[in-house]
């Protein structure tokens, strides 16, 4: 008889080799079920919580605005800019449909406004409110950009209501309430009133005390040859030549203590200014050298 045979270990490998594949297909299972939870890819139409490729810049806002375009996208793809706070219309692109829009009523903290469509080819867009994804956030109070709204600080140019850092010079005043009607104020802290133009929501802006609106206790300087109003001055020095003690819609709701008023011409929300007068103004001086 010869040396005996090593035994057969086809089965064992076999198993191996079973046991091999389907560790594979497992693997291959697990790698597909991840693949697929971790994509984002948005579809159907743009809803809030969606992301988009533009972020809102830094830029001063007024009534009127320029809406940028955006494509959306998945808000953990690396061109995720901004995300959508809320949808406010749909319509269809042209040639001139992405310009210049009114205002739009978005919820506090937006940062900007939109077009967003969910393909560079796509011709039907949705019109959104917007919040960046990181900071800064122009649409914080006072940031100076987005939309006008409490906390905002207006610039000088009245006629313009255009937003202005607070952080900046030069600001007129700041907006305590942006309503539908003057009647819904807050009392008694507006002080006077701007109003959006076109079809902008809540049109109207009530300014508080601050910048270069006139409040009780801030005093002015001589109004001889101001051609622009009553103008702020410091209390303490010779510039100022009256304090204001209200500001009031008739002479006979002056406080007690007023001696002099100036009325405002045309619509105001408070036109008569209550003053304590300091000292001479110009006028009164050369009124009483000529007798």
């Amino acid at each position: 008889m010869g040396p005996p045979q090593p035994r057969k270990k086809t089965g064992k490998l076999i198993g191996l080799l079973a046991a091999g594949g389907a560790a594979v297909l497992v693997l291959g299972v697990i790698a597909v079920v991840a693949l697929n939870l971790g994509s984002d890819e948005p579809d159907g139409p743009v809803r809030a919580e969606h992301c988009l490729d533009k972020r809102s810049e830094m830029t001063a806002s007024g009534s009127m605005q320029r809406i940028p375009v955006a494509t959306r996208v998945g808000c953990a793809s690396d061109t995720a800019k901004a995300k959508v706070v809320k949808v406010i219309r749909t319509g269809e692109r042209t040639t001139y449909s992405f310009g210049v829009s009114s205002m739009p009523d978005c919820p506090d903290g937006a940062d900007g406004v939109a077009r967003v469509t969910t393909s560079e080819q796509d011709k039907r867009y949705w019109e959104v409110c917007t919040r960046n994804l990181s900071a800064p956030h122009p649409g914080a109070p006072g940031a100076g950009g987005a939309m006008l709204g409490p906390g905002d600080c207006i610039s000088d140019s009245i006629a313009m209501r255009s937003e202005k850092p607070c952080a900046s010079a030069g600001w007129y005043g700041k907006v305590i309430a942006r309503v539908q009607t003057e009647q819904e104020c807050p009392k008694p802290r507006t002080m006077e009133t701007a109003k959006l133009s076109g079809s902008a929501p809540r049109p109207v802006l009530c300014i508080g005390a601050g910048g270069k609106v006139l409040a009780p206790g801030d005093c002015i300087s001589d109004p001889t040859y101001s051609f622009r109003g009553p103008q702020k001055a410091e209390c303490g020095t010779t510039r100022a030549v009256a304090k204001v003690t209200g500001r009031v819609r008739t002479r006979q709701e002056c406080p007690s203590g007023s001696n002099k008023v100036m009325e405002a011409k045309g619509a105001a929300y408070l036109p008569v200014l209550c003053l304590r007068q300091l000292r001479p103004t110009l006028r009164e001086q050369l009124d009483s050298l000529t007798g």
